[in-house]
């Protein structure tokens, strides 16, 4: 679990320090072998940035975008190896494939970048053009505000990284018939609906992690009904979406409790808890113990 964790924070790093939107693609189910790995690794499962977002409002290019999955599997095994390329809004990406035992279980990607040279099929305009429902300078401006490529030098040192970290990933693959999972991603790429959508509610729950979210607003965002996001949310990830929303913000306020001097009052309030006493009954039911204790124990 110290591994996991410790990998989680230095991809976070990572995407800091170069702006870049890290992902993992989990093409054999390996993310969800245990809870450790899965609540480690989801932050990484879909592209977050302002423009991708966008993007990803009009449910046809959501479509698109499940598409690319396939895509990027087919490549991943004809390759075997790093290779980099334009999405079909337009952005630059680096892609690692995640290879256990010579089968590809997953892929990392990093980047989102803008480019000067994107093709003439894989741009904002001609995205506006094919999709009217979205505003083509809204698209132009959140595009251009995308982070730049890094240089050469600074690129083969990051694709090093995460090619050591892929090959660290291929071994929590070992449980997992991966030809008869891949083949089924080939053959019906679609089947991978439910769980992109259940990536893209977990997005919306980061991005508003100190709100009060509904699951009214996370159905919006999905572009589908609530019943029908409630329902695949259980079945992927095996809890309701309040209980992950609580867990995920009893996360976050254990970094606060063992690293910061702020009262235990400020931090459920940081975290979106809107009342201290609730905050600290759920924090004892997912832990065991109250948060001034664990402060006490792990600061």
């Amino acid at each position: 679990m110290e591994i996991i964790q410790s990998l989680q924070q230095y991809l976070f790093e990572l995407s800091n320090k170069y702006n870049a939107t890290i992902c993992i693609k989990d093409f054999s189910g390996f993310m969800r072998q245990d809870k450790a790995t899965f609540q480690a690794l989801s932050p990484f499962e879909n592209h977050t940035s302002p423009y991708c977002t966008y993007v990803k409002s009009s449910k046809k290019c959501y479509r698109d975008c499940l598409d690319m999955i396939p895509r990027i599997l087919k490549k991943c095994i004809e390759t075997h190896q790093t290779f980099s390329g334009f999405c079909h809004a337009g952005c630059y990406e680096y892609v690692i494939p995640i290879i256990q035992n010579s089968h590809v279980i997953g892929a990392i990607t990093f980047g989102g970048y803008a480019s000067e040279s994107t093709p003439d099929h894989k741009n904002f305009k001609v995205l506006a053009e094919k999709h009217p429902e979205l505003d083509v300078s809204l698209l132009s401006q959140l595009y251009q505000r995308e982070p730049k490529i890094p240089d050469k030098s600074e690129m083969e040192t990051i694709v090093l990284s995460l090619e050591f970290i892929a090959s660290y990933l291929a071994s929590l693959g070992n449980k997992f018939c991966t030809t008869e999972n891949t083949a089924k991603l080939l053959a019906q790429p679609k089947q991978k609906q439910e769980n992109m959508l259940v990536q893209h509610a977990m997005t919306y729950i980061k991005m508003h992690l100190t709100e009060k979210i509904s699951i009214e607003d996370i159905a919006r965002y999905c572009n589908y009904s609530t019943s029908y996001v409630s329902r695949n949310f259980n079945s992927v990830v095996g809890m309701n979406i309040s209980t992950y929303i609580n867990k995920l913000k009893v996360e976050v306020s254990k970094t606060y409790l063992i690293t910061s001097d702020k009262s235990i009052a400020e931090i459920a309030e940081i975290v979106g808890f809107e009342d201290l006493s609730y905050y600290s009954r759920v924090f004892s039911s997912l832990l065991g113990i109250p948060p001034a204790e664990f402060r006490r124990r792990f600061s």
